[in-house]
C-alpha cells in the first residue's frame, strides 16, 4: 500500500514538471524576435574611387575662388610726381605681405571716383627689382593722364612676402592679381566701375589668366605680352622664347608631362580654352623684332579673340623690339585713348 502512494506522489510530481515546462515553451512564442545581426555594408574603393584633385591652376577653380579686398596700408608717401601723388602701400594676400606703388591724381576726382589701373611689371629678377626702380616712366605716362595706378611688386619681388615662383607653372601671381584688384576698387577714390589692367611682356600672360577669371577688369592693354597657349610656347615658338627653353627637366613638366603628352590637364589650366569668359575689350601691341616674345603669340591670341568673338584691337610695329622703343609715344598715345574709351 505504501509502495503504491509513493508512486502516486512520484507520478505527479514528474506530471507537474512536464506540464510546467510546456507552458514555459508556449510562452516563449509570444515574445519578440530579435533582429538578426549582419556586418554594415562597406564599399570598396572600386566601388567609389576617390576623384583625382583639382590643380590649383585650373581656371575653373580659380574662378571659384574668393579674393576679398580691404584698405591698402600706406607703408611710406612719396614726393609728388607732375600732377599727382605717389606712394609705397602694402595689402594682403593669401597672408602674404605684398608692398606696390599707388598713383592718384591731383586734379579733382570725378563724379563716382577716377578710374584706375592695374600696372603689373614684366620679368625682373626678383632680387634687382625695387618698387619704385622698376617701371617709373611708364607708371608715370598713365599716372599723368588722370587715371589712378597701382602697380603690385607681386610675391617674392621688391621687399614683398613669399617666394618669387608665381609665373608660368603657378596661379599664385594671379592670385596676387586677384587680391590687388579687390584692394584697388576698395580704395575711396576709385570708381570700382572702371577698373583696367595693363600688363608688359609676362605682365601680359598674368593679364590673360586674369581677365578670364575676373569680370571686374573692364579694359585690358598687354605689350610684347606672353600671351600663348602653352602649346605654343612648349612647343610650336618654343625655340623663338629663350627663357622657356630646355624645360623638360622642370618639376612641373616633370609631374604632368607636355602638352602634347597630356592635353586633358594643360586645358584645364590655358586661359586660351577659356576666352569665353573674357567681358572686357583688349588690345595688343608687338614689334616684330621682339627678340625675347615672339610677335606671332600676340597675333595668333587676336585671331582667337576675333573667332570667340571678343572686342580685340592689333597693332604690329614694324621692326621694333621687345620696349616697342622705336614706337613708345605712339603705343601710348594708343593705351590710354584706348583705357579712355572703355573705362
Amino acid at each position: 500500500m505504501k509502495n503504491i502512494f509513493r508512486l502516486i506522489i512520484i507520478l505527479g510530481i514528474f506530471t507537474g514538471s512536464i506540464l510546467a515546462i510546456v507552458k514555459f515553451d508556449k510562452s516563449k512564442e509570444n515574445r519578440p524576435t530579435p533582429n538578426p545581426v549582419t556586418a554594415p555594408e562597406t564599399k570598396t574603393e572600386t566601388e567609389n574611387p576617390e576623384k583625382e584633385k583639382p590643380s590649383p591652376m585650373e581656371i575653373e577653380e580659380l574662378r571659384k575662388g574668393n579674393y576679398p579686398g580691404g584698405d591698402f596700408e600706406i607703408e611710406e608717401s612719396l614726393p609728388n610726381g607732375t600732377n599727382y601723388r605717389q606712394m609705397i602701400v602694402s595689402y594682403k594676400s593669401e597672408g602674404l605681405k605684398i608692398y606696390g606703388l599707388l598713383t592718384v591724381p591731383l586734379a579733382p576726382k570725378p563724379e563716382g571716383g577716377y578710374p584706375a589701373i592695374i600696372f603689373m611689371h614684366g620679368y625682373i629678377p626678383p632680387k634687382q627689382y625695387s618698387t619704385t626702380g622698376n617701371y617709373p616712366t611708364y607708371q608715370a605716362t598713365l599716372a599723368r593722364s588722370g587715371m589712378i595706378t597701382f602697380k603690385p611688386d607681386l610675391r617674392g619681388h621688391g621687399q614683398s612676402e613669399g617666394n618669387a615662383d608665381g609665373a608660368h607653372f603657378s596661379e599664385k601671381y594671379v592670385i596676387d592679381t586677384l587680391y590687388a584688384i579687390s584692394y584697388l576698387k576698395n580704395y575711396p577714390e576709385v570708381n570700382s566701375e572702371k577698373i583696367g589692367y595693363w600688363g608688359h611682356s609676362n605682365g601680359g600672360e598674368i593679364g590673360l589668366r586674369t581677365i578670364t577669371i575676373s569680370p571686374d577688369i573692364k579694359a585690358a592693354v598687354f605689350w610684347a605680352g606672353v600671351v600663348g597657349s602653352f602649346q605654343d610656347m612648349l612647343h610650336t615658338y618654343n625655340a623663338k622664347i629663350p627663357f622657356l627653353q630646355n624645360l623638360k627637366e622642370n618639376s612641373f613638366i616633370k609631374e604632368h608631362g607636355l602638352p602634347d603628352e597630356n592635353p586633358d590637364f594643360w586645358k584645364k589650366i590655358d586661359p586660351h580654352f577659356y576666352l569665353r569668359y573674357i567681358s572686357s575689350p583688349v588690345q595688343l601691341h608687338h614689334g616684330t623684332q621682339d627678340k625675347s616674345v615672339p610677335v606671332e603669340l600676340s597675333l595668333r591670341l587676336k585671331k582667337e579673340l576675333e573667332k570667340a568673338q571678343k572686342n580685340v584691337e592689333y597693332f604690329e610695329y614694324t621692326g621694333d623690339d621687345h620696349n616697342l622703343s622705336q614706337n613708345y609715344s605712339l603705343a601710348w598715345e594708343r593705351t590710354i585713348t584706348f583705357f579712355k574709351e572703355n573705362l
